[in-house]
């Protein structure tokens, strides 16, 4: 059997998660996750964009930029 390793927060949610049972309180919950990601990434653009990482000139680049997956 193959040993999984979990860091110590992934510990701590999954040991909360342990108490979940009900498809309401899944679909809560994951709201309550997106709102964070969310959080945290518009924390990061506007750190990049106010450091002038991020930039309007950057992201309409982004619009002729082509980022396909070659496939052999």
């Amino acid at each position: 059997m193959q040993q999984l390793n979990v860091n110590r927060a992934q510990y701590e949610v999954l040991n909360m998660l342990s108490c979940i049972d009900k498809e309401e309180d899944v679909t809560a919950l994951k709201s309550v996750i997106v709102q964070f990601l969310n959080s945290r990434l518009q924390n990061e653009i506007d750190r990049l964009w106010s450091n002038g990482t991020l930039t309007e000139e950057k992201v309409a680049s982004w619009t002729t930029e082509h980022m396909r997956t070659p496939y052999k």
